[in-house]
């Protein structure tokens, strides 16, 4: 926490190399099997040439400390190869590989300017990176989940079904992500950074705090299954995990997720009412149909009746036309008859008054 003494006296210029079996870089990190070419000359201090191994990997690099009056002021460059994330972190639930190159330099009064101050770029590779509880189907079966459920955009509950979906599954990438990388501040930033996770994509930065040992990842997770009628993009979540890198906590925001949710909700509704209006429509369509088809048949029924009744009307005419006739014909018959039989015995009168003159 003290300030830098004052820098000392000059003195000869030393040169030795240097090997240790166990070098204590700080943090709890041991390197071993170090070997590096130490030099003083000038009020400079300087290593060259290190090489070590590391966390299962190696690492390589030169730096100089030098002083201009009260600051420390450090320069160098460096990188590590292949190093194993656990064992950086000493365990922890991430999995991987890192491989990294640095320029870096920094000056400061005391230690914590030094780390505040730190500054510079380079690029970083992450290999084999296994991330627990990011399952990346997950996204895909909490959508079919959610549509499922009544009202799913309720507070609360797309976030809790991500969440669950997250925890079923690790991701692990199926090959190696670089991206550049820039020290500002005492924090390394490297991104973007596209990282391959089979069914899933996961795009951001990554951040790193030297001074507190803290990690900051913060990005998309996109894709998994999309349902039927989902539009845009794939579908995507705001994902990044925060902390110690022994034991980093997971963030979430499904804000992107429940914008798509929302419109593949509202066009379901939609077309569920455009069903249900179509429904109507066609069974108005069909009670008219049935109420015209009533009308025709008693439309029908009812001309058929009134032909049936002017048929009937016309047959008793014509038979009381015909009854008329025959009693017509009838009493003209009876009448000739009787005319007939009047000059019969008109006739017979005749004849027995003329028989009677003549027997006389």
């Amino acid at each position: 926490a003290g300030r830098f003494g004052a820098p000392p006296a000059p003195g000869p210029a030393v040169a030795l190399d240097l090997r240790a079996e166990r070098l204590d870089l700080g943090r709890g990190l041991v390197a071993t099997g170090a070997a590096a070419a130490l030099g003083l000359e000038d009020g400079t201090l300087s290593v060259r040439d290190l090489s070590a191994k590391l966390a299962e990997g190696r690492i390589a690099g030169s730096a100089s400390l030098s002083r201009r009056g009260g600051l420390a002021v450090i320069a160098g460059e460096g990188t590590v190869a292949d190093v194993a994330i656990p064992a950086l972190a000493d365990g922890g639930p991430l999995g991987g590989r890192l491989s990294a190159a640095l320029r870096f330099g920094t000056s400061g009064e005391d230690v914590a300017a030094l780390a505040a101050n730190l500054s510079g770029t380079g690029s970083g590779t992450l290999a084999a990176l296994n991330l627990p509880e990011t399952d990346p189907a997950a996204i895909g079966r909490a959508l079919a989940r959610a549509l499922q459920i009544e009202d799913p955009l309720r507070d609360g509950r797309l976030q809790a079904l991500v969440a669950e979906e997250l925890s079923k599954a690790a991701a692990g990438t199926t090959q190696p992500a670089s991206a550049p990388a820039t020290v500002i501040g005492g924090t390394l930033r490297a991104g973007p950074l596209d990282l391959d996770l089979g069914a899933a994509r996961w795009s951001g930065t990554l951040g790193y705090d030297f001074r507190t040992s803290r990690l900051d990842a913060r990005g998309t997770l996109s894709g998994g299954t999309a349902p039927k009628g989902w539009g845009g993009g794939p579908p995507a979540i705001q994902l990044g995990l925060a902390g110690p890198l022994a034991a980093p906590e997971r963030s979430l925001d499904v804000g992107p997720l429940t914008n798509g949710l929302a419109a593949l909700v509202l066009q379901r509704e939609l077309e569920t009412i455009e069903l249900i209006e179509a429904d109507q429509t066609e069974r108005q369509r069909r009670r008219a149909r049935i109420e015209m088809d009533k009308a025709r048949a008693a439309a029908l029924k009812a001309a058929a009746d009134k032909a049936a009744a002017e048929k009937a009307a016309a047959d008793k005419a014509t038979a009381d036309k015909a009854t008329a006739d025959r009693a017509m014909a009838d009493k003209a018959a009876a009448e000739e008859a009787a005319r007939q039989a009047r000059l019969k015995a008109q006739a017979a009168e005749e004849a027995a008054r003329r028989g009677l003159v003549r027997h006389r």
